[in-house]
């Protein structure tokens, strides 16, 4: 029967009244309300069309019905989108002429209300959906197209209505090319993410101009201009969102005064009109939706300065930031601004060895997600978060990222697909692990887009009626026989086989050692891997096994194998721990066996790891960095200083890595830019120093036990560590009097200052571990204090303020505390000589010199005078002052046989075996030095050097001292000196004698990697015969 005639519809609103057989060509069994449904066919045919076009329609549409799932929806929508287009009969001539037309648009109709509910409300979008084709689109092209049209328009709601219309026509391009053209997942999510770039860089230039025109840009004294950049992270980042992802974001920002107030207001005003533009309270549409819970300087900041952030980042980020941060890209703004940031921040994301801190956290996710690849769940009712879901395979990808990035820079991509697909080039992933996981992450995908435009709105959940995955089923093409329905038994078979391949993979991946369920024998395992996991190991074999590797204790060794094996934090996986240790077992104990005492080394470690915990990271990161291993096992062996450091503070652990990581020691900037920064948030100084302290000199000593530094290097990180807690204290201490005294004021009405004068091997930067600190206290100038708004009435004198200020510091860098004492700081010496007084004014100083009161080893003392505080005009005035003293000094002969016996007086008090003080020891090299300076620096200003190897060379240099004799007292300083920073680390009581305890000579050689301790002694000897030999030359010349 033929559809009734436009007349007839015009006479009735029902041209076949109660007679259904008007439409008998619709299988009414497929439609759930027939009513509903029959009266927006007949309000089709009541549109006005001509007959003719009504008749293709119908013939049409009786043609495609059989393709749809819902023809309810399909036919109510196809109502409504007839009566919105401006002319019907324009319309169905279209859907006559073009075929595809029609069918594309009841495709879209069937799949999504809220799709159709875009298309009806503006119909203009079908044109650009036919159009495009479902092709992808240029970014720079959406980009360009949303900020030129945003450019036109001045009011903020037109802005934003702009932005909706934009999204919603892009959403249904995409969302056709997706559905009806085939369009790939990753290809969506890359078109979904150039959508929401086009809507922040428009919304972004858009706000910054309104905010210009209303308050003018923020302006730099320097004259730059604000730069404003935003990152995103995530799905943004990695383009692979889905419909109505939020977008995650972090803005950063940069040329702005920091101090001014009105330049932060901006930047956050910024912020807020951007979300707010861009934002949509209809969350439940596929519109945007803004997550800026990415906040690294705290919840409380919502924009950031780029350098800050950076830094926060790289001194306190942490493993799930790292992640975060693999997804990451610029997104809107200015891009040389956050390419910047980013660049900055690989070194950090991807570094080659992790932290302990990031071990831990790691070892959080790996158990997290062991837990939910080991699950015997078969159903996941999220696609997003069940056991083997998208969410697991990109951490997991992410994780692949983290341990492979910092050495195959081609696996630093955002997108999951194309991270798998780099990882498989690169060999970390095999071909069948990278397959298995493109095209189980793909199919998640594509069904998450699925339920998210079905359900308009973002979602990873399946319904739980059957009748709508029925309908998931059958868009997705799992149809039953008749192809009537879905098939739904399949779909979820799929689906469950999907999730548990996943899970086979990404356990194959996260598993590297045995474990209970494999296949393999335990014949297959090394002697002492069997050993670790038996649990009642034969006696007999742990004697014949841990004998071989020099255990003279085999029964006492196997028991802290044992406890290396079991996991102390009763949280973590016990077995995972076990396996792991047991695994490494073998190249653990070759290692151990290769000290200078097995057993204690072996001790040393099982303390050492029982302090740190989590000793299943501890493990894995032995056995995929075999450096670190070693690093480990060297120094438990010889290096008790630093292995207590590891025990007493366990959070060190970080500075072991660091140490592996970096290439070189930390700058004297960097070390004092790290304490201020730790002091500034701390409530108690003392713990943070000894920290701060105890951090720098692991770091130090790994090196120096690794060989990577020289003694010359050594020294001046060491110098530069104990300059940066000395300035600490000294800041904290001067606050403390100026709150109770006021500030000390000069005769001239500027601030007075402190200037501590570094003597001896501080002073030349070349202390040891625990050397003593040599410092003496200057001020710049005599006067009173003046007391603070607000602060007590009572002032003093700046010679009291400074004398108080310099006990304070002494007391507390010399105080016994939980950690020890922070340093020795040298009280005896003072600036006058006189009892009572530590400090005295600079010129006070001077004039001790200038008139001849001082006596000659002070002078000498000054050879190595370096001033460690103050502001930088007053430590420069305070050096050329120190150092004029020392070019006004008059050499006569008489005063070469006064420093003669000078060192000979200490040679009296020192034993013969002393490398320090007894004869041809560094003081002998120091005290040519010094005295060749003093002789020679009134003629020769330039020779001046604080460092002993600094200043012979520069003797040298000058034609003053030989340089053969020159090369002979460096070498032979830089033997003894590199004999005595190892004693130090082996924490001996004679700092400066060789050991007579044969074991302990056996550790010195094994830590300066001689493999006979007579080879030392033969070096130390032939040093000290050589310093003494040209001692004497020098002297009696």
């Amino acid at each position: 029967m033929k559809p009734p005639t436009p007349s007839s519809t015009n006479r009735a609103a029902d041209p076949a009244g109660s007679d259904d057989s008007a439409f008998d060509w619709i299988d009414t069994g497929r439609v759930n309300h027939w009513a509903t449904t029959r009266q927006h066919l007949v309000s089709i045919w009541n549109c006005g069309a001509p007959p003719d076009l009504l008749d293709t329609l119908r013939a049409r549409l009786q043609r495609h019905f059989d393709d749809l799932d819902d023809l309810d929806a399909t036919i109510k929508n196809l109502d409504r989108f007839i009566a919105a287009s401006r002319s019907p009969t324009s319309l169905l001539s279209l859907f006559e002429r073009d075929e595809a037309a029609l069918s594309a648009l009841l495709q879209i109709f069937a799949t999504s209300q809220t799709l159709a509910n875009r298309l009806i409300a503006d119909p203009e979008s079908f044109d650009l959906m036919r159009a495009s084709d479902g092709q992808p689109a240029e970014r720079k092209f959406l980009v360009d197209e949303l900020v030129a049209e945003l450019e036109m328009l001045e009011s903020p709601n037109r802005a934003a209505l702009a932005i909706r219309k934009f999204t919603s026509r892009e959403i249904v391009r995409i969302a056709y090319g997706e559905f009806v053209r085939d369009l790939s997942p990753d290809h969506v999510g890359q078109q979904l993410a150039f959508v929401a770039d086009a809507v922040l860089e428009a919304a972004l230039k858009f706000v910054l101009r309104r905010q210009a025109e209303r308050v003018g840009l923020p302006r730099r004294i320097d004259g730059q201009t604000v730069r404003l950049a935003v990152i995103g992270l995530g799905h943004l980042g990695g383009t692979e969102m889905g419909y109505g992802s939020p977008l995650e974001l972090l803005f950063l920002y940069d040329a702005i005064e920091e101090k001014n107030e009105s330049h932060r207001e901006f930047v956050r005003q910024v912020v807020a009109d951007v979300i707010a533009l861009v934002s949509s309270e209809d969350a439940a549409a596929l519109n945007i939706a803004i997550d800026t819970s990415f906040r690294p300087l705290g919840s409380e900041v919502v924009i950031g300065g780029s350098s800050l952030t950076a830094r926060r980042l790289e001194s306190e980020g942490r493993t799930w930031q790292r992640i975060k941060l693999t997804k990451a890209r610029v997104v809107a703004g200015d891009h040389a601004l956050g390419s910047g940031f980013l660049g900055r921040l690989e070194p950090w994301i991807y570094r080659r060895f992790m932290s302990r801190q990031d071990f831990a956290e790691v070892r959080s996710l790996r158990r997290k997600l062991q837990r939910r690849f080991d699950s015997q769940q078969t159903d996941g009712d999220d696609v997003l978060m069940a056991p083997g879901g998208r969410r697991d395979i990109e951490l997991m990808i992410q994780f692949l990222q983290l341990l492979h990035g910092g050495d195959i820079k081609s696996v630093r991509v955002g997108s999951t697909a194309e991270a798998i697909n780099a990882l498989e080039r690169e060999g970390c992933l095999t071909h069948q692990e990278g397959s298995l996981l493109s095209k189980g992450y793909a199919r998640l995908c594509r069904l998450q887009h699925q339920l998210s435009v079905m359900f308009g709105r973002s979602t990873s959940c399946l319904p739980n009626d059957d009748l709508m995955r029925r309908r998931v089923a059958w868009h997705l093409g799992i149809r039953d026989e008749q192809g009537k329905s879905g098939d739904l038994e399949r779909f979820q078979s799929q689906l469950r086989e999907t999730f548990q391949l996943n899970r086979k993979v990404l356990n194959h991946l996260m598993v590297d050692a045995p474990s209970d369920e494999d296949s393999d024998s335990p014949q297959d395992f090394a002697i002492e891997t069997e050993l670790v996991l038996d649990p009642s190991p034969d006696p007999e074999s742990v004697r014949q096994t841990l004998s071989r590797y020099a255990l003279r204790d085999p029964d006492r060794a196997m028991l802290h194998l044992d406890s290396l094996a079991t996991e102390s934090i009763q949280f973590l996986s016990g077995r995972r721990c076990r396996h792991f240790f047991a695994s490494l077992a073998p190249h653990l104990l070759a290692e151990i066996a290769t000290t200078p005492d097995p057993d204690r080394t072996l001790v040393t470690l099982a303390e050492v790891a029982e302090s740190i915990g989590g000793k299943s990271s501890l493990w894995e990161l032995f056995g995929t960095n075999r450096a670190t291993m070693q690093l480990m096992i060297r120094m438990c062996a010889a290096t008790p200083y630093l292995s207590s450091i590891l025990i007493e503070m366990p959070g060190m652990i970080d500075e072991l890595i660091d140490s592996l990581l970096m290439n070189r020691l930390p700058s004297a900037q960097r070390l004092d830019a790290r304490s201020i920064d730790l002091c500034r948030r701390a409530t108690d100084i003392d713990v943070v120093l000894h920290g701060f302290k105890n951090s720098a000199h692991l770091m130090i000593g790994v090196r120096d036990i690794l060989g990577k530094e020289s003694v010359q290097a050594t020294h001046r990180s060491l110098a530069d560590t104990a300059e940066a807690c000395v300035r600490r204290v000294a800041e904290y201490e001067q606050e403390q009097l100026a709150m109770r005294f006021g500030d000390p004021i000069g005769p001239d009405g500027q601030p007075a200052e402190l200037i501590a004068v570094a003597l001896g091997k501080f002073g030349g930067r070349e202390p040891n571990y625990h050397s003593d600190l040599d410092v003496v206290f200057l001020y710049t100038g005599d006067g009173q204090t003046r007391r603070r708004v607000g602060g007590p009435r009572r002032t003093i004198t700046n010679a009291q303020f400074f004398n108080q200020l310099t006990s304070a510091i002494m007391a507390r860098v010399n105080r016994p505390g939980e950690y020890g004492r922070l340093y020795e700081l040298d009280g005896r010496l003072r600036p006058t000589g006189e009892e009572g007084v530590l400090a005295v004014s600079l010129d006070q100083f001077t004039n001790r010199f200038q008139r001849g009161m001082a006596p000659l080893w002070q002078r000498l003392a000054l050879c190595k005078a370096r001033v460690i505080s103050g502001s930088r005009h007053v430590r420069k005035h305070a050096g050329d002052t120190l150092l004029g003293i020392l070019r006004g000094t008059e050499w006569r002969p008489a005063m070469a046989q006064e420093i003669r016996e000078l060192r000979l007086r200490m040679q009296q008090t020192a034993s013969e075996e002393n490398l320090k003080r007894g004869v041809g020891g560094t003081v002998d090299v120091e005290f040519v030095a010094q005295m060749l300076t003093l002789q020679h620096i009134r003629m020769h200003p330039d020779i001046h050097a604080t460092g002993t190897i600094d200043a012979l060379q520069k003797l040298a240099d000058a034609g003053l001292l030989p340089a053969d004799t020159s090369l002979r007292l460096i070498n032979n300083y830089r033997t003894l000196r590199r004999v005595e920073a190892n004693l130090r680390l082996m924490n001996v009581s004679a700092r400066h004698e060789l050991p007579d305890r044969v074991s302990k000579m056996r550790d010195l050689a094994f830590l300066m990697n001689e493999s006979d301790p007579k080879m030392i002694e033969a070096l130390v000897q032939q040093a000290r015969t050589s310093n003494r030999e040209l001692f004497d030359g020098l002297f009696e010349d």
